[in-house]
């Protein structure tokens, strides 16, 4: 679960890069500080399910760690220019992940927290 928990922290980080971006009439600054934080989003979402794709994955993995990681994969926030609709899908990633790390603690593993 931590990897997930990584993933929240990082979505977290890029919505306060986006938003410090963020200027007058919704016009966002360009710089490299937002452009550099989803590279390295995008670098360790896909790394981290390379990673667990490629080793036997403990039940907890396979039922809520790699789900997460896809499902983040899948909004497609990478390669994207500060504006609204990115800031519309970080929000909607952090929804998502939000969701597995409730439905991680709501399981038998997560009850053992």
């Amino acid at each position: 679960m931590k990897r997930v928990e990584e993933l929240k922290n990082r979505l977290e980080w890029l919505e306060s890069a986006i938003l410090e971006q963020e200027g007058s009439a919704g016009i966002y600054a360009k710089d490299g500080k937002v452009s550099k934080q989803l590279e390295e989003l995008k670098v360790y979402v896909k790394t981290e399910i390379d990673r667990l794709s490629e080793s036997e994955m403990t039940e907890e993995e396979q039922a809520h760690v790699l789900p997460a990681l896809n499902d983040a994969w899948a909004t497609d926030i990478h390669d994207m220019e500060p504006n609204e609709e990115l800031l519309n899908k970080v929000y909607n990633t952090q929804s998502t992940v939000s969701y597995w790390i409730s439905n991680y603690q709501q399981s038998d593993e997560g009850a053992l927290l």
